[in-house]
């Protein structure tokens, strides 16, 4: 066995040639530098004395590269398909919460995936590595010509930002997220549409007294629950999943640790996932325990299970009163000019509100609540 190399010449290139030979055969290999050359012919000659035939060795990974497996190339699944599967995901691991899994589900379906394509093709067939910034924006300037408002926008957008946030994170898609930055789609005009309407306006301090009569006068059986919000500032919900067992009459607080979600339609943890304790003024807890007394005497009535039985403020049907039944059983109609404005056709949940200085102040003595006045469960809207 024997190797030499020479200078490849008629083509113009400045590459070797290495040959080796063995009983016959000959076995060639280019390199791009004389040095190259030599260092081969070297170990050529090592490998002969070490009793290895090059030339099979050659031929060998010639073969095995002529076999090599095809690469394989990622199929990505459509969004049709891993959208709602990574919502589902989401939820069980508490990211997100309520009814906002359902609204996401419903918004992609309605807008996203049945949105045409200029080729034909609708946009919930399209793999998710094929879906550009300028597809959704499509999506989000149909919803805004259909006259839609900036709620369902950022019903398809967060969903979006958030899908696609995860496999740019974890490095199975490349980058920028096609639902990062999608101002130019939405418009300027669409975060001013509420501003146009006017802000609400709510219940001053003084209007309290002649809220707190109204209440008292028509609804008695939900005066206890508007007292929660105005006095204590609970939201709706807060109010609505309130057990028994959340009064601590010793030292006159409430213990706020759930809330009814009514578009999940269950009992859940409140929004910021951590209970708090609200101080309640002598008012509230006397209203609190009268209102009980008579709700203790209709649950043995209507032989009442333990389970309606810890609500404290449950329907005639012993479950959690539903917001819109809510408002319409105390609607405006019977109000009298005399008890002033009514309630329930002038009110909705507000997640902060300036009733919530109604609690009285924590004195130096008292137990220490945590968190200051969260909520208002009322807030009037004035015609302009």
């Amino acid at each position: 066995m024997g190797a030499t190399y020479y200078q490849r010449k008629d083509r113009g290139r400045k590459s070797w040639v290495v040959v080796v030979r063995w009983r016959g055969e000959r076995e060639l290999k280019i390199v791009h530098s004389e040095q190259d050359a030599e260092d081969l012919v070297k170990l050529v000659h090592k490998q002969e004395l070490a009793g290895i035939n090059v030339i099979d060795t050659i031929r060998q990974s010639r073969a095995q590269r002529g076999t090599a497996l095809p690469i394989e190339v990622a199929v990505f699944p459509t969004l049709r398909e891993e959208l709602p599967a990574w919502i589902a995901r989401q939820e069980r691991a508490g990211e997100i919460r309520g009814g906002t899994p359902k609204a996401y589900g419903s918004r992609l379906a309605t807008w996203v995936f049945p949105h045409p394509l200029p080729d034909g093709r609708l946009l919930g067939d399209l793999q998710v590595n094929l879906v550009t910034r300028e597809m959704i924006g499509a999506v989000i300037r149909r919803v805004r010509e259909a006259g839609r408002s900036l709620a369902i926008v950022e019903g398809i957008r967060n969903p979006l930002k958030g899908y696609y946030a995860e496999p740019i994170e974890t490095k199975a898609l490349p980058g920028p997220n096609p639902a990062g930055d999608l101002k130019f789609f939405v418009g300027k005009r669409a975060h001013r549409k509420g501003q146009q309407r006017g802000a609400a306006a709510y219940f001053a301090q003084e209007e309290g007294p002649q809220l707190v009569a109204t209440a008292r006068a028509l609804f008695p059986r939900w005066s206890a629950f508007i007292l929660t919000g105005l006095l204590a500032g609970l939201r709706w919900g807060e109010s609505a999943a309130l057990y028994t067992t959340d009064i601590n009459w010793r030292r006159g607080r409430i213990h706020v640790q759930r809330t009814w979600s009514a578009k999940a339609g269950r009992i859940e943890v409140p929004k910021d996932s951590e209970g708090r304790h609200v101080k309640a003024s002598p008012a509230l807890l006397a209203a609190l325990r009268a209102h009980l007394e008579t709700m203790e005497l209709e649950g043995q009535v209507k032989d009442w299970s333990p389970e309606q039985r810890q609500l404290i403020f449950p329907n005639k049907a012993g479950r959690v009163m539903q917001y819109s039944t809510f408002i319409a059983r105390t609607s405006g109609s019977r109000c009298s000019p005399r008890l002033g404005c009514p309630i329930g056709s002038t009110t909705r949940p507000a997640t902060r509100s300036p009733l919530g200085s109604w609690r009285p102040a924590r004195t130096s003595g008292g137990p220490r609540t945590s968190g200051g006045p969260r909520t208002s469960s009322c807030r009037r809207v004035r015609d302009s």
